[in-house]
């Protein structure tokens, strides 16, 4: 291990040693985050400890660095009297690139072993497409008769077809077992044998909908155009899971047919999560024909929904526009907030016109929306609508608000000295958005102005000045954040972390480890995110031993030791 890599992470590397179990177990976790490869054999030599706890936290760990030198360790562990670690051996198998250890695992997988231990080793090793795995899969086909096994065994060939395992799969085919059978026919419907299609074909009207997802999940292994019928009856299946397996077969029809299969499709799915996979797949087709399908989805009160619905509208570019101007005044109010968002992604002339007549609309969402269209399209003409709107003291505060952060946006000098115009305005939103609009606008006076802006009465303007200062070069915010960390207030103490977060500078690490202790759990949780996002190796630790006292839920911490563990690679 290179010497500068060796004091990196020396007092990590040291604490795989410590009497203190506490101390070894955060370092063997915290290696494990880090993810470097050459960790994995310091790790190894824990692995004889009888810590059980231990022992499992080093596999963890070996599984997150995904070094295949740790393959030959961990198989040591799959026939352990102990079925916890048993269980953690073959997990983190199944993370591992086995290619290049792919000999020791067919080793490990071989007749000597009890059933139960080959099965869950030939269920990882079918991952891999190699002559040496392939070899393995046919020799069992032909020694065991234990049913698990044999399925293990004939699945791979349903994912790796293969004309010289016709003669055993036809044996198997007509196996008492019924797994087994099936197992098989699924394998020979991939060489194209009519009786084995026939077999599957009836199997697909099973009213056991186990069997139908066991099929649809192996024809999505290796499709054939052969199976656009059985694909067809999958699509309209009782069953959401075997309705989204299937939706991998759309690519087996012709452009013509899978947009008459999506629409149909579309109008009769109940299933938000499948809806919302079709939108996105629809929208790859770039055609127009599903505006309709789309358009009905923008009056939906699911907001992922209607979000997908206008960027696949979006999409479709000019050959929509027109249409969607010329229906526009007879849309429902809810239709037009969110179509003039999509024509703002779409933009042209016909557009900027239509987007400043919503710019006067009485409707507060509508010009809301009409301010964030212009400033997706970028046009000059939609820019001084806006500073018009500034200019007018009856402007709605909402409306003014985002018409400053839209000029923001523009990244026009020029613009800058109208919204500072803004920096003294009464309502909080508008003093945000312009200090935060300021900083895009390379305007001369902000420093001076955020210095002011630090103690405004309200914590989002002070964040936003913070932040605003901050890109200006001036380190001395950290000082004004730490005050704000300690305010009474969990609000104040909120955004003070929020702004470290999005500031993202090392610099303010030490104010968010104190944060830690905070008993709001809001400034908890927003504490523990902006370190991860950070990256800083002092907080490996702390946040490894927050992980451990349960105040989030671990998926929660699960996701920030994630983020951690990218922010320490991006610096490597």
């Amino acid at each position: 291990m290179p010497e500068a890599e060796k004091g990196r992470f020396k007092h990590l590397i040291e604490g795989l040693k410590s009497p203190d179990r506490e101390e070894k177990l955060l370092s063997i976790a915290a290696l494990g985050i880090i993810g470097a490869p050459q960790h994995a054999d310091l790790l190894a030599d824990l692995l004889s400890s009888p810590d059980e706890e231990v022992v499992e936290q080093v596999m963890v760990a070996m599984g997150r660095i995904g070094n295949p030198s740790s393959v030959k360790y961990l198989i040591e562990f799959i026939t352990s009297e102990n079925q916890r670690l048993v269980n953690s051996a073959f997990s983190v198998l199944g993370e591992i690139n086995l290619n290049p250890a792919l000999p020791v695992a067919i080793k490990a997988a071989g007749a000597d072993q009890p059933p139960e231990i080959r099965r869950r080793i030939i269920d990882i090793l079918a991952n891999y497409e190699d002559v040496r795995v392939s070899s393995l899969m046919n020799e069992i086909l032909g020694q065991t008769r234990d049913h698990g096994l044999l399925v293990a065994a004939i699945r791979y060939f349903v994912r790796c077809p293969s004309a010289e395992r016709h003669t055993v799969l036809k044996m198997l085919a007509t196996n008492s077992n019924w797994e087994v059978a099936l197992a098989a026919n699924l394998a020979l419907s991939r060489l194209k044998d009519e009786g084995a299609f026939s077999q599957i074909r009836r199997l697909a009207k099973s009213g056991n909908s186990d069997i139908r997802q066991l099929i649809v999940e192996a024809l999505n292994e290796y499709p054939l155009i052969e199976d656009r019928n059985i694909f067809q009856m999958f699509f309209e299946d009782n069953r959401s899971s075997v309705r989204e397996a299937a939706l991998r077969g759309i690519d087996l029809f012709g452009a013509d047919e899978r947009i008459t299969i999506i629409r149909n499709w579309l109008n009769r799915e109940t299933d938000k999560k499948i809806k919302k996979l079709l939108i996105s797949r629809a929208a790859k087709e770039h055609t127009t024909l599903f505006y309709d399908e789309f358009y009905r989805n923008l009056q939906t009160s699911d907001e992922d929904l209607k979000k997908l619905a206008i960027e696949a509208i979006a999409e479709m570019g000019e050959k929509i526009a027109d249409r969607i101007i010329i229906d526009f005044d007879r849309m429902p109010l809810v239709v037009r907030e969110q179509m003039i968002l999509v024509l703002g992604k779409i933009g042209g002339e016909k557009v900027v016109k239509i987007v400043e007549e919503s710019l006067q609309a009485k409707e507060r969402w509508l010009r809301i929306n009409a301010v964030e269209a212009a400033a997706s399209i970028h046009d000059d003409s939609l820019y001084l609508k806006l500073i018009e709107l500034l200019k007018k003291r009856d402007t709605d505060v909402w409306v003014r608000a985002t018409a400053v952060s839209a000029l923001g946006r523009s990244r026009k000098h020029d613009y800058a000295e109208i919204v500072a115009s803004q920096l003294n305005h009464e309502d909080a939103r508008v003093r945000a958005n312009a200090i935060e609009a300021l900083a895009d606008l390379a305007w001369l006076g902000l420093p001076d102005a955020c210095q002011k802006m630090m103690h405004d009465r309200n914590d989002r303007v002070r964040v936003n000045a913070a932040i605003a200062l901050w890109k200006s070069g001036n380190e001395e915010v950290f000082a004004e954040l730490e005050r704000m960390s300690r305010d009474k207030s969990r609000w104040v103490r909120s955004s003070a972390v929020f702004a470290l977060g999005q500031i993202k500078d090392r610099e303010g690490a030490h104010i968010l480890l104190n944060l830690l202790s905070d008993p709001e759990e809001i400034v908890y949780k927003n504490a523990v995110e902006a370190l991860a996002e950070i990256g800083d190796m002092r907080a490996l630790i702390p946040l490894l031993k927050e992980s451990r006292k349960n105040r989030l839920p671990a998926e929660i911490f699960a996701a920030a030791l994630k983020k951690f563990s990218h922010s320490i690679n991006r610096e490597s």
